[in-house]
C-alpha cells in the first residue's frame, strides 16, 4: 500500500490555488488570477482523467460548472493576450494598430465584468472538489508509476501519429502532452528526473502555447475586420496577418522537432 495518495495530494494543492485565485477574481480578475485558476483547472481535470484510465469512473458531469468558469476566464485571457501580442507586434513590424487596440481594450472590459460576476456566481462547495481518490490508497507507489509510465507512452505514440497533420492536430497534441507532463509531475522530482526528462516536454508545450496564442490574435483581428475596420486599416491587418502565418510556422517547426526528441526516448520507469 502507497503511504501517500500522490493523486489526492497535488489535488489538494490546485484546488487550494483554484480557490485562492476565485476569491481574488471576485474582487477584480487579473492576469495572473485569470492564467492560475485556469491552470489549476486543467491540472484538476488531467487528474480526472488519469483516474479515469485506472477506474473507468465518470466525471465529466460534475466538472460542467467548472468547465462553463474556465471558458469564461478563457475569453477573458484571450482579450488579455491579443491585446499584448498587438502592442509587441507594433514594436516588432513598427506598424500602427491604434483602433484595433481600442476594439480589444473595450472588448476586454466588458469581458473582465462577466469574467467577476461569473466568478461570484460560482459555487465552489461543489462535490467534485471532494473527489477521494481512494481507488489510490490501495495501490503501492510502483503500480502507480509503473501505470503513468505505460500511459504516458501511449500519448507520446498518439502524438507521433497526429503529427502527421501537425497544423490541423497542433491544439490536440498540446492537450495529449500536457497530461504526459502533469501525470508525471504527479511523481516526486527525483523518480520523475528517473522515467523522463522533461526539458524538451516543456519547450515543446511553450512552442505549441505560443502558436495557439497567436491563432486567437489572428481570429480577434478577423473578427475586428469584419465588424468595425476601416478601409485603410485592412492594409495593415493584412500584413499584420501574414506575419503571424510566418511564426504560426516557425512556432511549429520548433515545437515538431522537440516533439521528436520526446519520441526518440522511450518513457521507462527506474525505481
Amino acid at each position: 500500500m502507497s503511504d501517500e495518495n500522490l493523486i489526492l495530494k497535488n489535488w489538494l494543492q490546485q484546488k487550494k490555488v483554484f480557490t485562492d485565485n476565485l476569491i481574488i477574481s471576485r474582487k477584480r480578475p487579473t492576469k495572473d488570477s485569470v492564467h492560475d485558476l485556469r491552470v489549476a483547472v486543467k491540472k484538476l481535470r488531467s487528474y480526472l482523467r488519469l483516474n479515469e484510465e485506472f477506474t473507468k469512473e465518470e466525471w465529466r458531469t460534475s466538472f460542467s460548472e467548472i468547465k462553463q468558469l474556465f471558458r469564461s476566464f478563457g475569453r477573458l485571457r484571450d482579450f488579455d493576450m491579443s491585446l499584448e501580442l498587438s502592442r509587441r507586434s507594433e514594436r516588432k513590424w513598427q506598424m500602427s494598430l491604434l483602433s484595433f487596440k481600442q476594439y480589444l481594450n473595450s472588448n476586454r472590459s466588458l469581458t473582465r465584468r462577466w469574467a467577476k460576476q461569473a466568478a461570484i456566481n460560482f459555487n465552489e462547495q461543489q462535490p467534485i472538489f471532494d473527489f477521494p481518490f481512494s481507488f489510490f490508497n490501495d495501490l503501492s507507489f510502483e503500480k502507480i508509476t509503473e501505470k503513468i509510465t505505460d500511459l504516458s507512452n501511449e500519448k507520446i505514440k498518439k502524438v507521433k501519429r497526429l503529427k502527421k497533420h501537425f497544423h490541423k492536430n497542433a491544439h490536440e497534441i498540446r492537450k495529449q502532452l500536457k497530461d504526459v507532463l502533469y501525470w508525471l509531475k504527479i511523481c516526486p522530482k527525483d523518480i520523475m528526473d528517473s522515467i523522463f526528462d522533461v526539458k524538451h516536454l516543456d519547450q515543446c508545450l511553450k512552442y505549441l502555447g505560443s502558436w495557439q496564442d497567436q491563432f486567437i490574435f489572428k481570429r480577434k483581428i478577423r473578427q475586428y475586420i469584419k465588424e468595425l475596420a476601416r478601409k485603410d486599416e485592412k492594409q495593415t491587418l493584412a500584413a499584420l496577418e501574414k506575419n503571424i502565418n510566418n511564426v504560426q510556422k516557425d512556432l511549429l517547426e520548433k515545437a515538431g522537432k522537440k516533439s521528436s526528441a520526446i519520441e526518440a526516448r522511450k518513457v521507462t520507469i527506474n525505481i
